[in-house]
């Protein structure tokens, strides 16, 4: 807790009273409006269940959190808020957003966002050994806190979003895709090879923090979408297209795919992402900041890039090092009598002394 001439911060879940005090309009970074503030009131109290039942429902939920600076002459004054959601069904890996509401008067941006982080992951509710957040590389000073709280960048995207269209309904194009592949439904069918397809895209230190398995993709499969090739013999994922709600984000899909640059790839995302573009919402897609393949076919399709996001994680996770799997022992164990610093004692033997 910060203390500074009377002055103090202080950290508590969202509360009634938090959202009737919520500043409006005005200079403020993150304003939201009222009806945003009551439906995160309510997935706060849904998430205080999640440590007493452990329910697709309280994985989906978001938690709440509320920075506050506070004096004993003056009203509290609400300074940031951290939304924080279970990554997984096991809710063993927690996403961090931070929304940033108002500068604190008597402190530092840097002392406020690291008193909230230290809180987050403190949380009774959470009580995560692995963290996400996502940070504005262009923001040193919390790109600076988040690396003295112990997070390491894991991956960098690029933030795309929908050309403007006015296009009616019956110009949509057909979802028309080259013979032998096809755009499906994340389904249990197809989910354990999309899994492979985003673990391979992945470094194994991020892997080993999302810690996510393929009960965890069907559980946000809504709009998700994989593309199959193959679908009358074996079946192989090439890209996938997945829902990735973060924070308070809407519509945020996030592209996949293996190592090497399919060229079917192209000719069926030049279907389904004109498509999505024409439907009149917001959309945005992220997308690998080293894919340049791919971020050259959302240009010749009119998409714009706005900006990049650093996604950095936290575990503590033992080190695989530190593991002692079963049935096998370490090479210090098996020739631990071999130290030549202690010779062994001579054999005794029965022939008289000379």
């Amino acid at each position: 807790m910060g203390q500074s001439a009377g002055f103090r911060l202080r950290i508590e879940p969202l509360k009634a009273a938090h959202v009737t005090s919520y500043p409006q309009g005005g200079e403020h970074q993150a304003v939201l409006p009222p009806s945003t503030l009551q439906t995160l009131l309510v997935q706060n109290w849904v998430s205080g269940l999640g440590g007493l039942i452990r329910s697709p429902l309280t994985t989906r939920t978001l938690r709440v959190l509320t920075l506050l600076e506070t004096s004993s002459s003056q009203q509290d004054q609400l300074l940031a808020l951290a939304l924080l959601r279970p990554g997984n069904r096991r809710s063993t890996c927690w996403q961090l957003d931070l929304l940033q509401v108002r500068n604190p008067e008597r402190f530092s941006r840097s002392q406020a966002l690291q008193l909230l982080i230290q809180g987050a992951m403190k949380d009774p509710v959470a009580q995560s050994p692995s963290w996400l957040v996502r940070c504005d590389p262009l923001d040193r000073i919390t790109l600076d806190v988040l690396r003295e709280s112990g997070f390491q960048p894991l991956l960098q995207r690029r933030i795309w979003r929908a050309p403007e269209t006015s296009s009616a309904p019956s110009e949509q194009p057909s979802l028309a895709c080259p013979e032998g592949i096809q755009w499906m439904p994340v389904s249990r069918s197809n989910v354990k090879p999309l899994l492979s397809l985003e673990q391979s895209s992945i470094s194994p230190q991020h892997r080993q923090i999302i810690d996510r398995q393929w009960i965890d993709l069907l559980d946000r499969r809504q709009g998700s979408l994989v593309l199959m090739a193959g679908v009358d013999r074996e079946p192989v994922a090439i890209a996938g297209l997945l829902n990735r709600p973060w924070g308070l984000d809407a519509s945020r899909y996030e592209f996949v795919r293996g190592p090497a640059w399919d060229a079917r790839i192209s000719a069926a995302f030049s279907a389904i992402l004109q498509r999505w573009g024409m439907r009149g919402r917001p959309l945005e897609l992220l997308v690998n900041e080293d894919d340049h393949s791919m971020q050259g076919e959302l240009e010749r399709l009119g998409w714009t890039s706005g900006g990049s996001e650093l996604l950095l994680g936290r575990s503590l996770w033992r080190r695989v090092s530190q593991r002692e799997p079963a049935g096998l022992r370490s090479l210090e164990t098996m020739l631990g009598h071999l130290q030549p610093q202690h010779p062994p004692l001579p054999t005794p033997t029965l022939a008289p002394r000379r």
